[in-house]
């Protein structure tokens, strides 16, 4: 089953390839993309390659700096694999749903016990949600009139990506300080599941929300009791996004576009915010439709965005892809 779920993965991977590549062919042709592949101004796109490089980089800190505290044997270049192997994963499951799996099983085949590889694993994900919810409200304050004038039903698309981050932290800070009510109310949908037949098996759905959420409450109690540790991992995933949101800029300078740097990263958090919540692998079809809305008026008359578009897939899909199976393989034939 999970072999098909991962081919089931690649097909979609591949067919949004194809479909990107057959557009940018039909919309501008290929002597453009030839034009454009042989400027001198391609050289820019080392620029976002570093920060694809450094959004990695600072992964690793912040989940290195969690795990070396609750195992001090831990090594930085473990974490980094564990980072990059958390990266395919990513990458190929919807919604992202596999990487954290896979990164605690990798820990555990590193000597991390199994606790202390959930406990960082879940401190990383609080801090990286809070981060980008903060990023988000500030992106919103400064820039949403100028981008609400520019961007047809602005205002709706943010505020369905916005309301999906925002109640993702309310429910891993009503997890953290209130689990009793927290595993109440999971129970009561649960039940609802049950009766619906969405959930088959009662019990062991029971089961495993408690034990998820006990966990989740430990960690979270453990993490917040240490604001040095706390106050590192929240400037570091700020500097994550802020490396992400960079990428853009760029890939907007390789193809002879000249933007503020403040309003490319304005625009990628908004591109963000909205296809966090599309259930496919990489957010395909939704992070290039939500690129092309908010990155479109950057091009004279939409001159070479679809060659944009997929520029920067490359950089934050596709090679975050090529170099995680690299470190999967590896750890595949060691372990």
């Amino acid at each position: 089953m999970k072999d098909k779920k991962n081919l089931l993965s690649y097909i979609i991977i591949l067919l949004s390839a194809v479909i990107l590549i057959c557009y940018i062919i039909f919309v501008d042709g290929v002597e453009s993309i030839i034009k454009a592949f042989s400027s001198p101004r391609i050289s820019f796109m080392w620029g976002g390659v570093l920060c694809i490089f450094l959004y990695w980089l600072f992964e690793t800190i912040v989940l290195h700096r969690v795990t070396k505290f609750l195992h001090p044997q831990q090594k930085f270049k473990n974490t980094f694999k564990t980072t990059m192997i958390g990266q395919l994963f990513n990458c190929i499951t919807p919604s992202a749903s596999g990487g954290q799996p896979m990164q605690a099983f990798h820990m555990t085949k590193c000597d991390v016990p199994l606790g202390v590889a959930t406990s960082s694993l879940l401190s990383r994900f609080i801090l990286y949600q809070i981060a980008l919810t903060i990023y988000s409200v500030l992106v919103l304050v400064l820039k949403f009139n100028s981008f609400s004038e520019k961007v047809s039903s602005f205002g709706f698309l943010v505020f369905i990506g916005f309301a999906v981050n925002t109640v993702v932290v309310l429910l891993l800070f009503s997890i953290g300080f209130f689990p009793v009510f927290t595993k109440k109310a999971a129970l009561f949908f649960i039940n609802i599941g049950a009766k619906l037949r969405f959930i088959k098996d009662k019990e062991k759905a029971v089961q495993y929300i408690e034990r998820e959420i006990t966990q989740f409450h430990n960690s979270f109690d453990l993490v917040r009791k240490k604001p040095r540790i706390i106050i590192s991992m929240f400037i570091f995933s700020m500097l994550q996004l802020t490396a992400f949101f960079a990428i853009p800029f760029f890939v907007c300078l390789s193809m002879g576009v000249y933007v503020n740097i403040m309003d490319v990263i304005a625009a990628s958090a908004f591109v963000l915010m909205i296809s966090s919540f599309v259930p496919l692998p990489g957010a395909s079809g939704g992070a290039e439709g939500s690129f092309l809305v908010f990155f479109g008026f950057f091009f004279k008359e939409g001159e070479y965005i679809s060659l944009a578009i997929l520029l920067w897939r490359i950089i934050t899909f596709y090679l975050p892809i090529g170099v995680g199976m690299i470190f999967s393989a590896r750890f595949n034939k060691n372990k």
